[in-house]
């Protein structure tokens, strides 16, 4: 691209040859606004309501072809984008990660593998386009201090809006990584109740998608683009993932299985 014109959106591009494709780098923080419907069990809760969404891209990845290797990125000045919408969002009870995780990264990892399912779980049973649904991870509660996304080395990142790395419970904080699933529309469109009403659906069938996937580590087709595993626990992508799916469903005893 050679010039962009935000305001009178239009972009000026010449024709290139190129062996890679680029993948927005962005951080999208949610505040919880409004809470219409709840449902808890011991380690994890689900609920429907009103956030602010913003997003801020900070920079592109090139993906080489079919490798899907990261061979380089860019950055960018975008206006962040803000809109009120309607979501639903679960949350692990802090309790249960601890008993579930060595590590809060191998939670973040895991958090961040069960939201690629659910998400595609999500457009499925609501019969709409992945782009029509957002999905985050982010800090749970009305402050949300951080986000998460995939950092450089494919490992799970906390960052604040501006970009600048969080750690997590560093300030005493309860540690409260949750996933959300919103209306990728202003005002929403009406996904997110329906998604809240299907809530223990979504989460079986991402379970099963997940456990049967033929692979053995995670990859694109269930977790996203596989992370690098935790070779000190041996925790894989698909496993933390699982393992946060099943926290999420009330599965506390498969999960003590899981690990032992």
């Amino acid at each position: 691209m050679e010039k962009l014109d935000w305001v009178g959106r239009k972009a000026f591009v010449r024709e290139t040859s190129a062996d890679y494709y680029t993948d927005a780098i962005d951080y999208t923080k949610l505040k919880q606004l409004d809470e219409f419907d709840a449902d808890a069990h011991a380690d994890a809760r689900a609920a429907h309501g009103e956030v602010h969404v913003v997003r801020r891209v900070a920079g592109y990845k090139k993906i080489r072809y079919y490798t899907h290797e990261n061979v380089g990125y860019g950055r960018v000045a975008l206006p962040d984008h803000e809109m009120h919408t309607t979501a639903v969002w679960w949350e692990a009870s802090p309790q249960a990660l601890a008993r579930a995780f060595e590590t809060r990264q191998a939670a973040l990892d895991g958090f961040l593998g069960a939201a690629t399912a659910v998400h595609r779980i999500a457009a499925l049973l609501s019969l709409a386009e992945l782009r029509d649904i957002g999905r985050a991870v982010g800090d749970g509660g009305p402050e949300s201090a951080w986000s998460a996304a995939a950092g450089a080395k494919g490992r799970a990142e906390a960052r604040g809006l501006d970009g600048a790395p969080v750690e997590v419970g560093a300030s005493g904080k309860p540690f409260r990584p949750t996933l959300y699933l919103y209306d990728n529309f202003p005002g929403g469109i009406g996904i997110a109740a329906p998604l809240f009403d299907l809530r223990d659906r979504v989460l079986e069938h991402a379970v099963d998608l997940v456990a049967h996937c033929p692979c053995r580590h995670g990859c694109p087709a269930c977790v996203g683009p596989a992370l690098a595993g935790d070779e000190t626990s041996g925790v894989t992508p698909k496993s933390a993932a699982l393992r946060v799916l099943r926290l999420l469903r009330g599965e506390a005893a498969a999960v003590a299985r899981q690990e032992s």
